[in-house]
């Protein structure tokens, strides 16, 4: 149990650094908004938002497994398939806002 929590906590970190990394290398490059682009920051804000619909169903179908198999408690999946559900609608609100808000930045200029 305690090599798989260190297993898990250094996949955080590796995770976390990749995606401020990749973050900060894409920030000012023009964003993509038709065809296929396998790096989700090259991504318009309409299309990150596309993309999040269309991988919550699978995320969802994913963490159903994840609890049957570890045999989680009742309760703690209720909570985890609430705070996965709640994180990713305010994502896709929040992808929402920022698509409009660019929209209306560009019909500005």
């Amino acid at each position: 149990m305690e090599s798989l929590m260190i297993n898990v906590i250094i996949g955080i970190v590796v995770g976390l650094i990749m995606s401020f990394t990749l973050n900060r290398v894409y920030k000012k490059k023009k964003k993509v908004d038709k065809g296929f682009v396998l790096s989700y920051y090259k991504l318009s804000y309409r299309r990150k938002l596309i993309r999040n619909l269309w991988q919550l169903p699978p995320s969802l179908i994913v963490l159903i497994a994840i609890i049957i198999i570890f045999d989680i408690p009742n309760t703690a999946s209720v909570l985890l398939m609430s705070l996965f559900i709640l994180a990713g609608l305010i994502h896709c609100l929040l992808l929402y806002r920022k698509w409009k808000q660019e929209e209306r930045n560009t019909k500005i200029k």
